[in-house]
């Protein structure tokens, strides 16, 4: 326990210095008249004793430093005249100290804010138990979802998990409790979803096997959130009866505050597997925990095993391509849509970070040559190579420090827009935010630059010529050859990582061009759109389907301002909704996955989809009538490539053969084929579809639909939303309306990453190429004020102003175009991890990389002339009588 008393003992000394250098003084004080009353014993006078105890007992101020040092940490005086020192220079250069500390709060801030959101997202464990243990089931290659056979058969047989559950979104439902209602989002679970989480419920328990079958009693578990919002936290609330869609649940458990999982949600009901066509579909995720000690690579093992059997099994079931399932870590599986596109903007405000750095370092080197005979002063007087690099970085971590806080400002205030603007979903656990982590790592930034910035002039201080700098005197002072190689070094850094960030934007921005360019297949001017949620006892069945959305069109079509209205199970570009379809007669033209649309008979006309052959659906195809349906040029072209669609029949809930019961829909004649028009993605090209008309859905269509969406096709769409939603109120004052917004803003959506990877990349690549020009034009300013005497006795012997200016635009010129390669090289080399974001354009795009590199040469040459056209402005009478 040494070590503590000495810290002890150090720590008293800071804080009680005065005390202690006064006591001091008394003790040399006592030891001095000791002495003087020995000598005075001795026979000498009072001046001559005085004198001499003075002599024997020694430098008096030596004796005081060399005490104050055995007290310990007598280097923190030598740190605290240091930084005195610096904060008296960086007062007498406010200009460089404000270039200095916004060069390094740009570079910061945008770092630290990237990272905050990477921390959040990539970096923060899960909030459950070992989270380490969670894994995804999923499909082989495709990633996809399992059904509920495959994850019965897996669960039962699978022995490598502790446990494992299912689940699927639940969608909208109505919380009825009273007279009041609110729609809440539902999400069904099997049984053992708390349990593989590693989650206990903070009242009750959670779902268990009888309730997860098909039949069983109707549980459900609230959420802290509606436990306390709508039940007002009765801990008594166990066992009581809510209804959701007019159907009873009784409560069993409430979950933990602040319990989070990706897909949110009010509550937990029941997923009941009914054998029917939706537990075939591949809609079921799974998660489950491996056993304690069990590798991943184990259980994958057995995986193969179980396919096997799983195959032989059920051998008239699955497909011959059928590869069985797979398994990987669980957050690897949410951040993996997010992960690149962070850590490629992560890398490029690194990039951004590294450029200013390199500017900042280009300045310090500058202002490292105006202090050349300083420094050159305190080396002939004694001053160590060591204290004077103690001394530079004292100056520079107080830079580094004052841009450290500079950035945490900033990035306090850019974290919160920028999450606000990122398109994409963050699988985030926790709020984002500047928290103590991420000050640590702003923190590491700001020691890392300041210790770079020390390094830097330190080597060319280390390299300083004394005699040469103390000769300079009055003339103009240098740092030698290897500032100036280092000034270009730096300098050709920032135009390669320059170069990087502007091909990265140019090939981001193309890839918007080319997505915007794609062509829809439908109209977007002056349509607006809006969904309404449909529930299972009202209007899920065909009757009162084809009810429901008769009296909304007639009741939109009268709104003022309404030109023409129609209706739609899914809009264009807002997800998928398929169905098994086989041509009729012929099992071998099956599509297990075929796009399924309800629409009204004016969807085609309000869309602006023209109809290639054929007739639209119109109203007299009503339920009474033949079934029929439309097609679009795809499936034609699949199914019919010989021959005519029209007249022919399909049949919805057939596949291979195979009917299914559920679905229960009729053969269905070919009235038309439409026109194609993207469906899921802009990047996708379209997928197969068939249009059915509302009023003829079959009771298995009608009850796998469970939103309908409605275009309103409108004069001007400024003040028209609160006559939808009061329009629907008036027919159903239950009815929710979702997604009010027009057409074009849903196109808008399926580009937003692309124009949000485009536009910051943009901004870097913009404030990149502004410090690269900086860096050029103040390299080749210092290089003229330097080299002054120079271009003097060049233009006095001859040379004329023509010649100077080549002479500097020479310089610039070379270091933009070795900077340029490296950097075109950079980009082709890193182009691959950008080739997942791109579409319609290659990473190695000619076009992107002849534009950056023809604007960085021109970004040079401008910010080269400034410089050379002062050159051939001196003076060589002028400059010969300076120097």
């Amino acid at each position: 326990m040494a070590w503590l008393s000495d810290i002890w003992r150090r720590l008293r000394f800071l804080l009680r210095r005065e005390r202690f250098d006064r006591e001091l003084e008394e003790e040399l004080r006592f030891h001095l008249d000791m002495q003087d009353e020995e000598n005075r014993a001795n026979g000498m006078d009072a001046d001559e004793a005085r004198y001499a105890g003075k002599r024997q007992f020694g430098n008096e101020t030596l004796l005081k430093e060399r005490s104050r040092e055995m007290w310990g940490w007598a280097w923190l005086e030598t740190i605290g005249q240091d930084l005195k020192f610096a904060i008296r220079t960086l007062q007498k250069n406010p200009g460089f100290t404000a270039t200095a500390v916004l060069t390094l709060a740009l570079g910061i801030g945008a770092n630290t804010a990237m990272f905050g959101v990477i921390h959040a997202v990539l970096l923060r464990p899960l909030p459950y138990p070992e989270p380490g243990e969670l894994v995804r089931v999923a499909q082989k290659i495709t990633n996809a979802d399992v059904s509920i056979p495959e994850y019965e058969f897996w669960k039962e047989h699978s022995t490598a998990f502790s446990s494992a559950a299912g689940y699927r979104g639940g969608g909208e439902r109505r919380l009825v409790l009273g007279t009041g209602q609110e729609w809440i989002r539902a999400m069904t679970v099997t049984t053992d979803f708390l349990r593989t989480l590693g989650i206990n419920p903070a009242l009750g328990r959670e779902l268990n096997t009888e309730e997860t079958h098909a039949g069983g009693p109707q549980a459900i578990i609230l959420t802290d959130g509606l436990w306390r919002r709508n039940f007002g936290a009765d801990p008594h609330v166990l066992g009581r009866a809510v209804t959701l869609n007019d159907a009873s649940f009784t409560v069993v458990g409430v979950l933990p505050h602040g319990f989070w999982f990706p897909q949110s949600a009010d509550a937990l009901v029941p997923l009941r597997p009914t054998g029917g066509l939706a537990d075939l579909g591949m809609n079921t995720q799974v998660i489950a925990r491996l056993k304690a000690g069990l590798s991943l690579r184990q259980a994958e093992a057995e995986m193969a095993t179980v396919t096997e059997s799983f195959r032989s099994a059920l051998a008239g079931h699955v497909a011959r391509d059928y590869r069985g399932l797979m398994m990987f870590p669980f957050h690897d599986w949410l951040v993996g849509d997010v992960r690149l596109n962070l850590l490629l903007l992560f890398g490029a405000t690194a990039l951004l970070l590294l450029i200013a750095c390199s500017n900042l370092a280009s300045l310090l080197l500058t202002r490292l040559a105006g202090r050349g005979r300083e420094v050159a002063l305190r080396l002939a007087l004694g001053c160590s190579r060591r204290r004077l690099l103690r001394q530079f970085l004292v100056e520079n971590l107080l830079l580094a420090g004052m841009g450290m806080l500079a950035g945490l400002l900033g990035a306090h205030g850019l974290l919160g827009g920028l999450v606000s603007l990122i398109p994409f979903d963050l699988p985030a656990s926790a709020p984002i935010r500047v928290d103590m982590t991420v000050m640590a790592f702003a923190l590491a930034v700001a020691l890392c630059t300041g210790f770079v910035f020390t390094l830097v002039p330190s080597f060319t201080a280390a390299r300083l010529n004394l005699n040469e700098a103390l000769k300079a005197a009055g003339r103009s002072a240098g740092t030698g050859a290897a500032g100036r190689r280092t000034r270009s070094f730096l300098v050709v850094s920032e135009v390669a990582l320059s170069a990087g960030l502007l091909i990265a934007a140019g090939l981001l921005i193309q890839t918007l061009y080319r997505m915007h360019q794609e062509r829809l297949g439908f109209t977007t001017q002056g349509l607006v759109t809006f969904e309404t949620p449909l529930t299972a006892d009202r209007h899920r069945n065909p009757a009162a389907l084809s009810t429901f959305v008769s009296s909304i069109l007639e009741r939109l079509r009268a709104l003022p301002g309404v030109r023409s209205v129609a209706a739609i199970n899914l809009l264009p570009l807002t997800g998928w909704s398929n169905l098994p379809t086989q041509r009729e007669g012929h099992p071998e033209q099956s599509v297990g996955g075929m796009e399924i649309r309800l629409v009204s008979p004016a969807y085609f006309e309000v869309m602006g989809i023209p109809m290639r052959r054929g007739r639209f659906s119109t109203g007299s195809d009503t339920g009474a009538s033949p079934p029929v349906a439309v097609v679009n040029e795809t499936l034609a072209r699949r199914w019919w490539p010989q021959g005519d669609a029209l007249g022919d029949r399909i049949i919805i809930g057939r596949f291979q053969g195979q009917d299914f019961p559920e679905i229960k829909d009729s053969p269905r004649e070919v009235v038309g084929i439409a026109a194609d028009t993207k469906t899921s993605t802009l990047k996708d090209p379209p997928r197969p579809t068939v249009y059915i008309p509302a009023a003829q859905a079959s009771d298995g269509i009608a009850q796998g639909t469970h939103n309908m969406a409605w275009i309103v096709s409108t004069e001007g769409a400024a003040g028209i939303a609160d006559g939808l939603r009061r329009a629907i109120a008036e027919i159903d004052s239950s009815q929710r309306v979702l997604q009010l917004r027009t057409m074009d803003e849903i196109v808008a959506s399926t580009t937003a990453t692309s124009r949000f990877d485009a536009s910051l990349f943009g901004i870097f690549a913009g404030l990149a190429l502004v410090l690269a020009a900086i860096g050029v034009y103040g390299l080749l300013s210092f290089s003229v004020a330097q080299r002054r005497q120079e271009i003097g006795i060049r233009m006095a012997l001859g040379a004329s102003r023509a010649d100077v200016s080549k002479l500097v635009l020479r310089q610039g010129i070379a270091l933009t175009i070795i900077g340029l390669g490296l950097g075109l090289a950079g980009a082709l080399f890193l182009g691959r991890w950008l080739s997942s974001l791109l579409y319609g354009v290659r990473p190695s795009d000619p076009f992107s990389f002849v534009a950056v590199s023809l604007l960085l040469l021109s970004i040079g040459l401008i910010a080269s002339y400034i410089p050379a056209r002062r050159a051939t402005k001196v003076d060589p009478m002028e400059a010969l009588r300076y120097e």
